[in-house]
């Protein structure tokens, strides 16, 4: 039996009520749809936002099946196309994310460290307003476990690596101090914001 041909079985399975289909539909189609987006859709930053798009792109399928059309495409086109947009729309985001974040590093004052200080960092956390600006401190997967200890004032790339799954090595140890700083930009702005 093709390929196809058993998605489309597992497809009838799943629009029948069968749930164990749903499981054998991801199994066999999330390996390829990876590397259909990961050569598709340049530019991401990293292979795990490529795994997001296609995970939401199974996701929305298997929450509406009913709504994909066996005679308009194959189901792996169908799914392909779905985690392509939703990796496009992801691409598009990241990069007016960089660009606002660069912008303002570029009119950051270079006579005093870019990195706050400890210190600063317990004055920074303790000032904001947690109840109305949490949320605008907290955008990406990982952020609220970056603030709750930074709240702690436990923000080490030791503390941050383990607290979200990341290796303890040189490459999880400075994805760790990425997020920190990402956190620590995103306060320093709003502390400007809240004192202007």
């Amino acid at each position: 039996m093709s390929k196809q041909n058993e998605l489309l079985k597992l497809h009838g399975q799943l629009l029948a009520g069968d749930m164990r289909a749903s499981s054998k539909i991801v199994e066999l189609t999330v390996a390829q749809l990876v590397a259909i987006v990961a050569r598709d859709v340049a530019g991401l930053h990293d292979k795990q936002d490529v795994e997001q798009a296609c995970f939401d792109a199974l996701f929305k399928y298997l929450a509406a099946p009913d709504k994909y059309d066996p005679n308009r495409a194959e189901l792996m086109t169908y799914l392909a196309a779905i985690a392509k947009g939703k990796a496009m729309t992801l691409r598009r985001s990241q990069g007016r994310r960089m660009k606002y974040e660069s912008e303002y590093a570029a009119t950051e004052d270079l006579s005093q460290s870019p990195l706050a200080e400890p210190e600063d960092e317990n004055t920074m956390v303790s000032t904001i307003d947690w109840m109305q600006f949490g949320d605008v401190l907290i955008k990406d997967d990982g952020d609220a476990e970056v603030v709750a200890l930074m709240k702690l004032g436990a923000a080490s790339a030791d503390a941050v690596a383990s607290s979200l799954g990341l290796k303890q090595d040189a490459d999880g140890l400075a994805e760790a101090d990425r997020r920190i700083e990402r956190i620590r930009g995103r306060a320093r702005r709003l502390k400007g914001r809240m004192e202007a």
